[in-house]
């Protein structure tokens, strides 16, 4: 019976203890050869019911085969509990235990393993955390600094201004490095001798020696300083916006960053323009300007090697879930006498998101449709989140990303990161992103301070099939965890592009009953709709559609749809064609030799044979031979009419018109002689016309052969323009009379 009830009690204690676990071990790597401490944490109430190990053999890394040993140095019941000024025992979860790594241990992970011990029985329980330790390599990094010589002496001076995305090559490995925002490099390696070598970018010159550098690792080599100038970099500057993941309906951060990279200060005015259903909340820095949805600020002055947040921390309360943001930032940079320099501009849009993955991959341009369609010869610019949702700190974070091999190497730089970041790359584009002791703390403890981003951009190879598709996926290592995978972003890229309605006219006013021809400038386009309101035809599906006419005056829209298979683009102007009253249709009377069109119209210009007559400008013409004539006349707005006169004749020669008719004074008061030359003895019929072709006067005389002179007294006439006209047998003459008085 005794035997039954110690089964019992030892499988109840078994029990008590099987959840029994290791929750951390800080730091959780290390290299071969190695001495390090760790502080090893368990779950909360572990120690309350058992005792620590009994001695460093209680403690321990394993791999299989391979077990390595806490130190005899370790103290195993210190650090448990102690007995505090009352006499109260308190336990503790955590120990501090030091390992000696060997320098030919196995590399890879390894479980870390406590055993303690349940009390009353002081029955052993093992504790572990599979995969919680990882040995690596002995590795060393090689680090050192690029930096704007100013003076060009070769020597990092206080007053050097770092250089940012400087790449650095390492041979034999052909692996690059990045300089961050303080010019700095560090690239980790394993034993071996390796050269590094300055990529030194466009203009520049390299000013410091040695040219190269050789070390052999380990130890880790350091203070390799390369020393770099170009006269075209007196101004240099960066501005970007950071990235922000707004979430439904909260309030959400977005920064605006500007870095003056050149060696003299500058001033700086930067506009925010963000989409109405962004509202802000508050900034650290308050707008100098609001107007509507636009902020400004005037930064005064920004010194060499400067970078800001400009407003600080500005807070936005983000719409419903599944609405676009957008926002766009503008920085114009001045120098210090207010000249303009440059302008640099930055956008992004984002769908609006509740629940998501923290940690996760995104692109701009997105592209359009399920394909990502993006211009083929775009920038792609690469935003990786991550967030510890863990439960302690991380105290190294590591981003992995293969470079699509459609994608230029030689065009990568990293933009922006949330906290120090060392960036490497392989010959063949692998790219690590190394937060070394970036310490990120717990979403459960600072949900806010809980988040980190890397962005970069790379532009892809020249001479791509059309369509490529760049994909690209990040691999995030959390300490020795093994990687989160985030989503695998997609751009398609095409020279097919969204298609843009636009089109011209020669003129946008016309005359009633004229046409006009559309010129068709969309781009991208496969299909077109043209609508034309008032025109006739009223519609057209050719790209081109020919002539359009219009009969009735009045405002007209025009408008236009280009589909193609990104989707379509719907271009109306509204009253684009403005069709103008026409002088309409029209008589031209005859009077013996003279043609007679109607007065009141702006400008009047006569054809004989459909050639112009030059100076024949005035409402009437005298006809001086038979043929066609014709007249064209046009009104204030413009526009035209026009009539034809065929197979105009003017007599027979009774009343000789060698000489013409002759009268003098022209102009008279009312008084003249009236010359002329007849054929034979015959009467004429003299007649005086006013100007709207009425007869006011009449007579007949008896002419002579030869030459003829008649005295005329036209008192009653007032003053103004008259047509006075002879009329034989068969022939009419005629001649203007001014009368002046």
């Amino acid at each position: 019976m005794k035997k039954n009830l110690l089964i019992i009690l030892f499988a109840l204690l078994s029990n008590f203890t099987s959840n029994a676990q290791i929750t951390s071990i800080r730091p959780n790597h290390a290299v071969q050869g190695q001495s390090l401490m760790t502080t090893i944490t368990l779950s909360d109430g572990v120690m309350q019911n058992s005792t620590p190990p009994n001695n460093n053999l209680g403690i321990y890394l394993q791999n299989g085969g391979t077990t390595i040993y806490a130190t005899n140095a370790y103290s195993p019941f210190a650090s448990f509990y102690y007995l505090n000024n009352s006499g109260t025992v308190t336990w503790y979860d955590s120990t501090r235990a030091p390992f000696n790594i060997p320098a030919n241990t196995p590399s890879g992970y390894y479980d870390v393993v406590l055993v303690s011990y349940v009390l009353p029985l002081l029955t052993p329980d093992t504790n572990r955390l599979y995969n919680g330790f990882f040995v690596e390599h002995p590795t060393g990094t090689i680090e050192g600094s690029v930096y704007f010589d100013f003076n060009q002496n070769g020597i990092k001076d206080p007053n050097d201004v770092p250089m940012q995305n400087t790449r650095v090559q390492f041979s034999p490995t052909n692996d690059f490095a990045f300089t961050n925002a303080q010019g700095k490099f560090s690239y980790v390696v394993d034993t071996g001798t390796y050269v590094t070598d300055c990529i030194v970018p466009g203009t520049f010159t390299q000013t410091s020696l040695p040219l190269t550098y050789t070390a052999s690792i380990p130890p880790s080599a350091f203070n390799q300083d390369f020393g770099i100038y170009s006269s075209a970099y007196a101004y240099s500057h960066d501005s970007y916006l950071g990235w922000a993941r707004f979430r439904c309906s909260s309030v959400n951060q977005l920064s605006v960053t500007i870095a003056n990279r050149g060696y003299f200060p500058v001033q700086d005015k930067v506009t925010l323009i963000v989409s109405s259903n962004l509202v802000l909340s508050s900034a650290t820095t308050p707008p100098d300007f609001i107007n509507g949805d636009t902020l400004t600020w005037i930064i005064p002055s920004l010194a060499p090697s400067t970078t800001i947040l400009v407003g600080g921390s500005l807070l936005f309360i983000a719409p419903a879930a599944g609405q676009t943001i957008s926002y766009q930032m503008i920085d114009s940079v001045f120098d210090m006498s207010g000249t303009f320099i440059d302008a640099n501009v930055d956008q992004y849009s984002y769908i609006v998101r509740c629940s998501y993955d923290p940690n996760d991959k995104n692109v701009m341009p997105t592209g359009v449709l399920a394909q990502h369609y993006t211009p083929i010869n775009s920038e792609l610019t690469y935003l990786v989140n991550f967030q510890n949702t863990g439960n302690d700190y991380a105290y190294d974070v590591y981003i992995y990303d293969t470079l699509d091999a459609n994608l230029d190497l030689s065009t990568f730089e990293v933009i922006e990161s949330s906290h120090e970041v060392n960036t490497q790359m392989t010959a063949t584009g692998a790219v690590r992103f190394n937060f070394f002791n970036i310490m990120l703390p717990d979403s459960g403890l600072d949900e806010a301070g809980s988040h980190g981003w890397v962005r970069y951009k790379i532009r892809p190879n020249a001479g791509l099939p059309d369509p490529t598709e760049i994909t690209n996926t990040s691999y995030i290592v959390f300490d020795f965890n093994y990687p989160i995978i985030t989503n695998t972003t997609l751009n398609t890229l095409t020279a097919l592009q969204y298609p843009q309605s636009d089109f011209t006219t020669s003129d946008v006013t016309i005359c009633e009953t004229n046409c006009i021809i559309f010129n068709n400038q969309s781009t991208s386009g496969t299909n077109y709709e043209w609508f034309f309101q008032g025109g006739s035809p009223s519609t057209s599906t050719s790209a081109n559609p020919g002539a359009i006419c219009y009969s009735v005056s009045g405002s007209y829209d025009v408008t236009l749809i280009t589909t193609n298979a990104l989707g379509s683009d719907t271009l109306t102007q509204l009253a684009y064609i403005n069709v103008a009253t026409s002088p309409g249709i029209f008589t031209v009377s005859q009077v013996a030799d003279s043609l007679i069109a109607p007065q009141g119209f702006d400008s009047y210009q006569w054809y004989y044979n459909n050639v112009l007559i030059s100076g024949a400008t005035s409402y009437f013409y005298v006809a001086t031979q038979n043929g066609d004539y014709g007249i064209v006349v046009s009104n204030a707005n413009g526009c035209q009419s026009g009539v034809n006169i065929p197979n105009f004749s003017i007599g027979i020669d009774d009343i000789s018109s060698e000489k013409g008719i002759s009268i003098y004074p022209n102009p008279t008061s009312g008084q003249f002689e009236l010359s002329f030359s007849s054929n034979d003895n015959q009467n004429v019929t003299i007649a005086i016309f006013d100007k709207v072709g009425q007869m006011v006067q009449s007579r007949i005389v008896q002419t002579v052969t030869g030459i003829n002179k008649i005295v005329m007294d036209d008192q009653q006439l007032s003053s103004g323009v008259y047509t006075i006209q002879l009329a034989g047998k068969s022939k009419v003459v005629s001649k203007l009379l001014l009368i002046n008085k």
